[in-house]
């Protein structure tokens, strides 16, 4: 008799206590996957990196979340890495019971990547400036991911209007001239073995070009970052364009030594390269404000390509940072409308 009683009892205890009126509000249900997180793609060693979180109608939930770094979790919001190399995050929150969990998210930590600027000073009638341009193109073949070039033409058809503000300022000088770090002469013979200890010495400075046509528009973004401080320095940004046709004068086509033996003069529908056919800034460069030791700075520029002749799928991007000396600190080369990260 009183093991019925029990079973009923039972019976009653359940049925009332799985009642409809019930609140389960307060147990957590199985974590959600989300993103949200918000993270460059690189940076460099010493660089404080804030993560920040954004629910899916974009508010700010960083204060509520919790960060992990290689599966670790970290005290806040923020941490710096004095070694290269790989990582991931992601971050944790709960609102209303529901725990929610981003997608693990990678970046990099690397050395900025030394990349020299080498500046062709040129024009379609000088008869002596092509073993310039050939130089270039047997130091990209050695060194093909530390060259950034521009060629400046003068008193030709591919010249810009600001060109004459551009050489009076690094001059004095005559065609053909060639610069390195836009103020060192490289001189003829060219020899490669000029860039060596130039081309391996560290930098402190990354750089990062992304663009994407937008309407009838090219808009471009410039990010970079330095260890050391920046004082009085200006941001330079270039499109050049490859495949530019027009005669080229020669005055090698006798001289069987040179490779422009028997070429002709002019040399007919040379093919120009890094032509410099628009510049996002002052053709100097646009002064930035001074900065400290790993500030994460961002400029945009915006390029109205519907009246343009330029063609955007042969363009590069060449952006470059210059002291008070004119003197270019980094560089970096993007394919237009292609990101390029630090390195």
């Amino acid at each position: 008799m009183k093991t019925k009683f029990l079973k009923f009892f039972t019976i009653v205890f359940l049925l009332f206590s799985c009642s409809d009126r019930e609140d389960f509000s307060d147990l957590t249900s199985e974590p959600e996957i989300v993103s949200g997180i918000n993270l460059k793609s690189s940076y460099i060693p010493g660089q404080n990196i804030e993560f920040h979180v954004f629910d899916q109608s974009q508010n700010e939930i960083t204060d509520i979340s919790i960060f992990f770094v290689d599966g670790l979790e970290i005290l806040d919001n923020h941490i710096t890495h004095d070694e290269i190399g790989n990582h991931s995050v992601y971050a944790e929150y709960t609102i209303n019971g529901q725990i929610y969990i981003t997608e693990e998210i990678d970046y990099s930590v690397v050395n900025p990547l030394n990349k020299v600027l080498m500046e062709d000073f040129t024009g379609t009638w000088c008869g002596y400036c092509p073993p310039v341009k050939l130089a270039i193109e047997q130091a990209r073949q050695v060194y093909p991911e530390n060259i950034s070039v521009v060629a400046t033409h003068q008193n030709d058809q591919f010249t810009l209007p600001q060109e004459q503000e551009l050489t009076s300022a690094l001059g004095p000088f005559g065609l053909p001239e060639s610069r390195i770090n836009r103020t060192t002469e490289w001189i003829d013979p060219y020899e490669l073995n000029f860039l060596d200890d130039i081309v391996n010495l560290h930098n402190n400075l990354a750089i990062s070009i992304d663009s994407h046509i937008e309407g009838n528009n090219l808009n471009v973004s410039i990010r970079f970052v330095s260890s050391y401080a920046m004082t009085n320095h200006k941001l330079v940004v270039y499109l050049t364009e490859n495949g530019l046709i027009a005669d080229q004068a020669n005055y090698l086509n006798y001289d069987d030594t040179s490779y422009f033996y028997e070429m002709g003069n002019p040399i007919e529908d040379y093919v120009h390269n890094d032509v410099l056919v628009h510049s996002f800034t002052n053709i100097l460069g646009d002064n930035f404000d001074d900065t400290q030791p790993f500030d994460d700075i961002t400029k945009t520029f915006s390029f109205d390509i519907l009246n343009s002749e330029i063609q955007i799928d042969s363009s590069y991007i060449v952006a470059f940072v210059v002291n008070s000396d004119n003197t270019s600190i980094n560089s970096q080369t993007a394919v237009a409308t292609e990101f390029q990260d630090f390195n």
